[in-house]
């Protein structure tokens, strides 16, 4: 997007509801609604996304506004659409399908998997499936019922955010895990890409490969931060 304002400011409207002004004009959404924050941190954030000195501004980057222009825009209609695509996850999970061979990495994948799942069995009182190979295959009947269950506790920001989450990791056990601060944030991101990373440590990383990796990572973080502040 072509940068077409000169300033950024944060107007507070009450206590707890913030707007944007570019320009002096309210800062919408993508389907033209005023951007209302209600969270100071937030509407920080969201403020330093739109504050660049950029003539091209990375809207893929606009994590935060992103997250709330989607909360503003689809979710009071669509939390069920939201809610199934993350359990669409279920049966694909990344951490559920595991390598054969080498050993090495059979191990690794063992080694830093396998502690989540017991996480996310312990959230559910459900056991979890683990698969061989990549050709997938469907975990046991109850675990969609008893994660249905679990979501219901998300407010819909949360739930935007885990939505975008588990498609940036590839597994809605992880993001569990992340949702409920029980594991150490910086490891989420090489937990999420252990068999990219296992391959670029044995054979070599790529140049193009490596800037995507950090575009995803900066994405993930920015998103983990988000809700950071929502919780605050």
């Amino acid at each position: 997007m072509r940068k077409f304002w000169k300033t950024v400011k944060i107007k507070k409207k009450s206590s707890n509801s913030y707007e944007i002004l570019l320009d002096e004009n309210v800062l919408k959404t993508p389907m033209k609604k005023k951007l209302t924050i209600q969270n100071s941190k937030i509407a920080e954030e969201i403020y330093k996304e739109w504050n660049q000195d950029k003539n091209i501004i990375d809207t893929d980057a606009m994590i935060f506004y992103g997250i709330i222009s989607t909360s503003i825009d689809k979710i009071s209609n669509n939390r069920t659409l939201y809610v199934n695509e993350i359990l669409n996850f279920i049966d694909t999970d990344l951490i559920c399908y595991r390598a054969e061979e080498p050993d090495d990495l059979v191990q690794w994948q063992s080694k830093n998997w396998d502690p989540i799942l017991l996480k996310v069995e312990k959230y559910i009182n459900n056991k979890i499936d683990v698969f061989k190979g990549i050709m997938p295959l469907k975990q046991n009947t109850g675990i969609k019922f008893k994660i249905t269950k679990f979501l219901t506790k998300f407010s819909d920001l949360e739930i935007i955010a885990l939505h975008k989450i588990t498609n940036i990791t590839g597994s809605i056990f992880l993001s569990l895990c992340i949702f409920n601060n029980d594991i150490i944030r910086e490891k989420v991101f090489e937990l999420s890409h252990l068999d990219e990373l296992w391959q670029a440590e044995n054979w070599g990383y790529e140049e193009e490969a490596s800037k995507n990796r950090e575009k995803i990572n900066i994405q993930l973080n920015r998103t983990m931060y988000f809700l950071d502040c929502l919780r605050s």
